[in-house]
């Protein structure tokens, strides 16, 4: 009795830490996952998303802890499923190129693809060939499997997931609009066609395990390992932690702001990330309803509405923002592009310079300011604007210079040449 009694006391831990190591591990890859996404819109000129500490790995800096952490983590309890995160907030318009803004959508799933080699390589090394007597190598498995299952889950083309942000750009402005409103159903649909239509859920998972027997990791470890994940007592220690977690990592922000205001600017940013504007920018009126005085609530109003080419309007909020917070170079760097596609050239350069005044190694507002004077005619200003840029990011603006239709009217000029050569 008393050896039972231990040997039950024993799987208990090892079920416990087995749950531990996977759960563990599955954040860290959001995380990476998340990481992914920022650091290649960083390198493509969205240098917004340093300042939200999204290069930082921190899940306190995401925009929304409920996409990126709690949404996944239940999608894994209900069915052992690698649903990754989505709550990074790139700002598109600071992307150089159409082929930038796919890269960004590409780099989350690669993240998770990089990993995948990285838990198999004990089993290739034979340090895991005693995987049976052990708990450690089994979760490796399976966390394999869950970060397989998050690069298929993002390889069909449907909004929210990555794959469709990949051909996003690509298409036309109407078909995107049709796809966007589709965007809050997307991984719902999915999720019910893979938990009630047998046919979709055996395809799914056929592929995933014949991934892995590609991969030479036995398929008797995956199960060993989701089987001391599923163990019931595992279940209601990670239901009880992620009520923790829910509870304990909530954004700063919510000291500071009227409740009920942060939690429509929450949802609009939701909105704004499956690109519903419309719904997004109700969101931010209420949220201003609440609290006139939130900031971000009307700079991301702005921002909103610049997606839907209403600039005009895109600059009345950029401007009850920056009433609020006048030192923010972030809003006066959008308002200068609304500004720029209206072609109040003086009245952009003027916050471009607010911008550079903030930050002189602001590589953006120097290239705009640029990319202004070039199409005042205006050439030895915009070139002198244009050295500063390349100056301070070299790589990515020489090739987003010769491409760039605002330098059109310099293109043959020998300095213009000289910089961009």
């Amino acid at each position: 009795m008393v050896l039972q009694e231990i040997s039950l006391i024993s799987n208990c831990q090892f079920m416990l830490l087995a749950g531990a190591v996977i759960l563990i591990g599955w954040i860290v890859s959001l995380c990476l996952h998340e990481f992914g996404h920022a650091l290649v819109a960083y390198w493509g000129g969205d240098t917004s998303v340093k300042d939200k500490g999204y290069l930082t790995l921190n899940p306190l800096k995401y925009a929304d802890l409920g996409l990126s952490l709690v949404m996944p983590i239940v999608f894994l309890l209900l069915g052992g499923i690698g649903l990754p995160g989505g709550a990074v907030y790139i700002d598109h318009k600071q992307l150089r190129s159409r082929g930038w803004d796919s890269a960004v959508s590409a780099a989350g799933p690669l993240a998770n693809a990089l990993l995948i080699p990285m838990l198999a390589a004990p089993f290739w090394l034979g340090l895991a060939d005693q995987w049976r007597e052990s708990w450690f190598w089994p979760s490796l498995a399976f966390l394999m499997i869950l970060e397989i299952s998050a690069v298929v889950f993002n390889l069909l083309p449907i909004p929210p997931l990555d794959a469709y942000g990949v051909i996003r750009p690509w298409l036309p402005a109407q078909i995107q609009a049709k796809f966007n409103q589709f965007g809050r159903y997307g991984v719902w649909v999915i999720f019910g066609l893979l938990w009630f239509v047998p046919s979709a859920s055996r395809f799914f998972w056929d592929f995933i395990y014949t991934v892995v027997v590609i991969l030479d990791v036995p398929l008797e470890a995956v199960v060993q390992g989701f089987r001391l994940f599923d163990a019931p007592l595992n279940k209601v220690v990670l239901i009880v932690g992620l009520i923790v977690l829910a509870r304990k990592l909530k954004p700063p922000h919510n000291s500071t702001h009227n409740a009920q205001a942060w939690r429509w600017v929450q949802r609009g940013n939701q909105l704004y990330k499956s690109k519903r504007y419309e719904a997004a920018i109700a969101a931010y009126d209420k949220a201003t309803e609440f609290e006139p005085t939130f900031s971000d609530a009307w700079y991301w109003r702005g921002h909103a509405l610049y997606n839907l080419k209403q600039y005009e309007g895109a600059i009345s909020a950029y401007d009850e923002a920056l009433e609020l917070d006048p030192d923010n170079l972030h809003i006066w760097h959008s308002r200068g592009i609304s500004l720029h596609h209206l072609k109040q050239y003086d009245q952009a350069i003027a916050s471009f310079n607010k911008t550079i005044e903030h930050d002189p190694t602001n590589a953006e507002a120097w290239y705009n300011n640029a990319c202004c004077y070039s199409l005042q005619g205006n050439i030895s200003t915009a070139l002198e604007a244009l050295k500063e840029a390349i100056k301070l990011a070299p790589e990515r603006l020489k090739d987003r210079a010769q491409e760039d239709p605002d330098f059109e009217a310099i293109r043959e000029n020998e300095g213009f040449k000289r910089l961009v050569g």
